[in-house]
């Protein structure tokens, strides 16, 4: 008698008795997390978008920056101020989020060779996550911290003037001041951690007394400076420090020389504050670390606006600025310029990369000068430098 011919049967008990047949089902790629994520990405961008054209800068500076994201500050900032310096919050979460990201990862791409399941799949499960996970953290970032990049500009706020006219003899007369402070303020580094917390506390008072020129309100108090335990990434990418909204904190290269380093942290604090520009992030740093009582903040600011000033300068007058600087202040500024150049050296590339992607960022954020944001800092120090020098000489 011929043997009957095997019928596939739709039922699920069918499917799990007959033998070497494999039950087909199909994988969900969308997770409802998914879907709330690139809503909320997608929300945000366009209410940015909305904001940017239809929102002045006036109420986006009372509405969201003055009376909302101090309170943000305050308790995102936390964590920040639970661990010590120099460890950093911030990087803790990040290192063990991407540690996390890469082991999951890792365990998919190993059942697949195993189970003989396709590469191309996970690939684009991967990339789902990916995305949904930069649209969560895309709107994390705007309502957090990144709507101060709309807010009105303090350093045209503090001149009370929106269009500068300066003569190039404001600039020259700027740069001899700053090379007559720089050889008559006395540089007096710290060498220890105890002088370390002293000169943080000392910055966040000269933040908070620029920045209540213009603001009454109260101002949130930021963690203490950390430094990054990927330091030597810093130094690939030419970052002197940079602020993570994460936990609010403020970080620096620890690589910087020692009167580099007021700047630098002045620089991140007002960053803290509220000032997502990098020009008046600049400025603030500026006059903070120019009207400070410490003796090192005051030489730090110096120095950086006397190198801020070259682009302002014609060779001739910039060679006669350099050439009236004492001994100590000219090796100070060589080991600076020693130490930018052997890094751009080492990692050339990732500079040049960094550098593009840092002005492409700019740009999108409302900055349309990008990398030259830092630069332009110079006018408005220049011209308020000029009412304030008839007092000081």
């Amino acid at each position: 008698m011929a043997q009957m011919p095997k019928i596939e049967s739709k039922t699920m008990s069918d499917r799990i008795i007959i033998p070497n047949r494999k039950i087909i089902i199909r994988e969900k790629y969308f997770r409802p997390w998914h879907f709330f994520f690139i809503t909320l990405g997608a929300v945000i961008f366009l209410f940015r978008g909305y904001a940017q054209v239809n929102i002045s800068s006036s109420k986006m500076e009372y509405g969201y920056s003055r009376n909302i994201y101090p309170y943000i500050a305050d308790i995102f900032s936390l964590p920040g101020k639970w661990i010590p310096a120099p460890c950093s919050a911030s990087e803790l979460f990040l290192g063990t989020a991407f540690l996390a990201a890469l082991i999951w990862f890792c365990c998919q791409l190993y059942l697949c060779f195993r189970k003989q399941k396709s590469v191309i799949k996970l690939l684009f499960k991967t990339l789902i996550h990916l995305i949904a996970l930069v649209a969560g953290g895309y709107f994390f970032y705007l309502t957090v911290w990144g709507m101060n990049y709309l807010r009105e500009s303090f350093a045209v706020s503090l001149n009370r003037q929106s269009f500068i006219t300066l003569q190039a003899s404001d600039y020259e007369n700027t740069a001899e001041d700053m090379v007559l402070l720089a050889n008559t303020f006395q540089r007096n580094p710290y060498n220890t951690s105890k002088e370390l917390n002293e000169l943080n506390e000392k910055t966040d008072r000269a933040v908070k007394n620029v920045i209540s020129l213009l603001i009454s309100s109260p101002l949130p108090s930021p963690p203490p400076v950390k430094f990054l335990r990927v330091n030597e990434m810093m130094n690939a990418c030419g970052i002197s420090g940079i602020f993570l909204p994460v936990f609010m904190e403020s970080h620096i290269n620890s690589d910087l020389l020692l009167w580099e380093q007021p700047y630098i942290m002045a620089h991140e604090k007002a960053h803290f504050m509220g000032f997502a520009s990098e020009t008046d992030a600049s400025f603030i740093a500026y006059i903070a670390c120019l009207s400070s009582e410490s003796a090192l903040m005051r030489y730090s600011s110096v120095l950086h606006i006397l190198l801020a000033l070259r682009p302002y300068l014609t060779d001739e007058k910039w060679d006669q600025a350099i050439k009236k600087l004492s001994p100590p202040v000219q090796q100070d500024i060589q080991e600076r310029e020693n130490r930018i150049r052997s890094y751009q050296e080492r990692y050339e590339r990732i500079t040049r990369l960094s550098r593009k992607v840092n002005d492409t960022y700019l740009k999108l954020n409302s900055q349309e000068l990008g990398i030259r944001s830092y630069q332009a800092a110079l006018p408005h120090l220049t011209l308020w430098w000029k009412k304030q020098r008839k007092m000081t000489f």
